[in-house]
């Protein structure tokens, strides 16, 4: 998967699909992503989008390991998602306003 590039044509499309109003939800473990070109769109992402949220398939106590998922945690908000109880809380903390 090249998600730097995805968000980069998510990003360039005209009209534009992303704006203040729109929740941005991103689904990886960071492992496969080439991570300088994925952080540069992924700041021009968040700048257009209202929220960016990652869910993150790998367990917490594991990212402090995996160097690309600390580099994505600092430019956006990570929720963990490795098991069915915390996709459920991922979710109820999309209803939030």
């Amino acid at each position: 998967t090249d998600l730097g590039r995805a968000l980069e044509d998510l990003c360039a499309q005209r009209p534009g699909v992303l704006d203040p109003s729109v929740t941005l939800l991103i689904l990886s473990d960071t492992k496969t992503i080439d991570v300088p070109r994925a952080a540069r769109a992924l700041l021009e992402a968040r700048r257009q989008a209202g929220k960016v949220l990652w869910l993150n398939p790998i367990p917490q106590r594991k990212w402090p390991y995996v160097r690309s998922i600390q580099t994505m945690l600092a430019l956006c908000q990570m929720v963990p998602c490795a098991t069915l109880d915390e996709l459920a809380a991922a979710c109820r903390r999309l209803m939030r306003p």
